[in-house]
């Protein structure tokens, strides 16, 4: 995911415009590297409607999460309507890992049922005081492990955690 450095992944109405596309290019590679990546309704239909680039550019398996029974991707994507069956269907594509990008709903279902292994941020260097969290206010919590940081770009960090599963 990539976020503020205050952890907004996106302004109040959905909109990343203060991301940069360096952040985009990493998510591609991630995605292409594993395969395959998921994501929520609201985020595909976010994305989908930029101009310079998209989900279709992806040379992954696009796995959307909706529990809404009527929505209909207008491309090459699966649809799932929870997290397990989402990592059913990459298990069934042959995926020893996916990417997961969210939603701040999506990433706290996720973060719940104990399906993230790994985190990793791109921070982008900017302050946002109201948006969207890399994860929804709901009571969870993950104790993390930093296993890597990275400086991708002169302006961007990015971070690696290795989510500590308790038993």
């Amino acid at each position: 995911m990539a976020q503020t450095v205050n952890g907004m992944i996106a302004r109040e109405n959905g909109s990343e415009d203060f991301l940069s596309d360096q952040n985009w290019k990493t998510f591609q590679e991630l995605a292409e590297k594993a395969g395959g990546y998921i994501i929520g309704r609201k985020t595909y239909q976010a994305v989908m409607s930029w101009t310079d680039y998209n989900f279709n550019d992806i040379d992954a398996k696009g796995i959307i999460v909706s529990t809404n029974r009527h929505f209909k991707p207008k491309s090459k994507f699966l649809i799932a309507n929870s997290p397990h069956q989402a990592i059913e269907k990459a298990s069934s594509l042959g995926f020893k890992q996916v990417i997961l990008t969210g939603g701040s709903t999506l990433n706290s279902s996720f973060l719940k049922q104990k399906l993230i292994d790994l985190i990793i941020l791109n921070i982008e260097p900017f302050i946002l005081a109201k948006g969207i969290t890399l994860f929804a206010e709901e009571n969870i919590q993950a104790k993390l492990k930093l296993v890597k940081v990275e400086k991708i770009t002169k302006n961007i960090l990015q971070l690696e955690y290795k989510v500590i599963k308790s038993k």
